[in-house]
């Protein structure tokens, strides 16, 4: 299948994780190089695989030798590719976002209305971080802290204007109240989001991270709706 054909058969999946991560897999055995990513294919393959170590297993524990192992070729090719590690972590979030953010703008294209988009958006980061061993954040923060400070900053931003497009749309689709600020909102929730990647915030083991996450978006979403928002909240969530 070439990278055309597949993308056309993405848009057939509704379930956005298992989306993704076929997406990861044709990346790693398509022959062509990638005409919107523009990465050679072995640099794909190195970060793709090197990414999804670290969400299983955290950043520490992920040795060069563990990622050449995976992929049954040298370290040295590996090195070919990348300085260093950290070179390779950098490149390796990059490719990951980028990745992410198609499944994104994805759900929102294929959704009738916002809330039924926000719904989505919040199965699919269930389904993220349920899949993402807490040491990768924890890992990157105290190994990392320039990687992770420069990628922090660069994905508030994406994910400010992706909350400020939510909410403008909301607005005009009547399910999201018209007296309420959408940049005061997209801070809070932001602020409020990437708390969960920091364990001093809540009592390890008293709460799942999944359950702070769904009750952050669904309170934000429900004191920003109208009755339509809200009716439209509980069809989707509970649907007969």
């Amino acid at each position: 299948m070439g990278f055309i054909e597949f993308n056309f058969a993405l848009l057939q999946i509704k379930n956005y994780y298992f989306a993704f991560k076929i997406h990861r897999l044709i990346l790693f055995l398509d022959k062509k190089n990638n005409p919107v990513f523009n990465y050679s294919k072995m640099d794909q393959e190195i970060k793709s695989v090197a990414i999804e170590l670290f969400y299983q297993m955290g950043i520490k524990k992920v040795k060069m030798d563990i990622i050449a192992q995976k992929l049954k070729i040298s370290k040295r090719t590996i090195y070919e590719h990348f300085r260093n590690k950290e070179t390779l972590i950098r490149k390796a979030i990059d490719l990951n976002q980028e990745e992410q953010n198609v499944i994104y703008r994805k759900i929102l294209n294929e959704s009738e209305n916002i809330i039924e988009a926000v719904v989505k958006l919040l199965k699919y980061g269930s389904e993220l971080l349920s899949n993402t061993n807490p040491l990768y954040f924890s890992d990157l923060q105290r190994l990392y802290p320039s990687i992770w400070n420069e990628k922090i900053t660069q994905s508030k931003k994406y994910t400010c204007e992706l909350i400020l497009d939510l909410l403008k749309k909301g607005k005009q689709e009547g399910v999201y109240r018209q007296d309420i600020n959408e940049e005061i909102i997209a801070l809070i929730l932001i602020e409020q989001l990437y708390m969960l990647t920091d364990g001093k915030h809540f009592h390890a083991g008293k709460f799942s991270i999944i359950e702070i996450y769904e009750n952050i978006i669904i309170s934000m979403t429900r004191g920003v709706a109208t009755e339509k928002g809200l009716q439209l909240l509980e069809n989707y969530r509970n649907p007969v």
